[in-house]
């Protein structure tokens, strides 16, 4: 059984014409902006269905592509700081050969779009960190510093923000929302927010001075559901943490 109905998200709605100011009063806008608040580090809800888009320190939850590409992007430049100065045989590599090891680390995560195992997605997103400290090490570090050098370098800044790119419109025309087919809702009109409601519409209320007649019926139903939701019980706990 379903908690919410699949609602539109009004992030960013700016009615104009007749229907200004219909929910865009300040006070509307602020009521939505809390609504729609995340964990900030976890760039996601923190509930059930974005399980594999978290990893959680104690009671913080962290973006988990993130937290793991920051990971791989300090542990590549901390190696770099404390091998390269003593190994001689990693500072006479040529460049192209630091960049084959920058794209072959990139794979994994090229991969992941498809391969959707969290355990996976953890160890592909450090292999991304760690392969753009080698790939900027490789296309801006050990290129000469010449004419032709400095055409490497300006190549593979287009190339490196073009390959990202790209990889960025892959994963999101192949990478679906857990919101999508949700059945308790559609973040921010969720099973996840609705215990923020009573608190927001009270604070609505207090602020709104009832010109904006539509955004006040949208608040009032929405208590309405969270009373609906507290009378009948079938709320279920799917957060990760209470």
């Amino acid at each position: 059984m379903t908690f919410l109905p699949h609602l539109p998200n009004l992030k960013g709605v700016k009615p104009t014409g007749d229907l200004a100011p219909a929910l865009s009063s300040q006070e509307f806008r602020e009521f939505m902006a809390r609504l729609e608040m995340k964990p900030l580090l976890a760039h996601h809800p923190s509930c059930h269905y974005y399980d594999h888009h978290l990893i959680w320190i104690g009671k913080l939850p962290l973006c988990l592509g993130c937290a793991m590409m920051t990971c791989g992007i300090v542990s590549g430049i901390v190696s770099g700081l404390v091998w390269l100065p003593h190994v001689e045989l990693l500072t006479t590599k040529p460049f192209y050969v630091w960049l084959a090891l920058g794209i072959f680390l990139y794979i994994p995560a090229l991969l992941q779009i498809w391969i959707q195992v969290k355990a996976y997605k953890v160890l592909a997103r450090y292999l991304l960190g760690v392969s753009v400290t080698v790939l900027i090490y490789a296309g801006l570090w050990m290129t000469p510093f010449t004419v032709w050098g400095w055409i490497l370098k300006i190549g593979f800044v287009i190339g490196f923000i073009g390959v990202w790119n790209l990889t960025l419109k892959v994963r999101s025309h192949y990478s679906k929302s857990p919101c999508q087919n949700c059945p308790e809702g559609r973040f921010p009109l969720c099973s996840y927010t609705m215990k923020r409601i009573p608190q927001l519409a009270n604070r609505y209320f207090a602020q709104a001075d009832g010109t904006d007649r539509e955004a006040d019926e949208f608040v009032r139903a929405l208590q309405g559901l969270k009373a609906s939701h507290q009378i009948s019980g079938e709320g279920r706990s799917h957060f990760l943490h209470p």
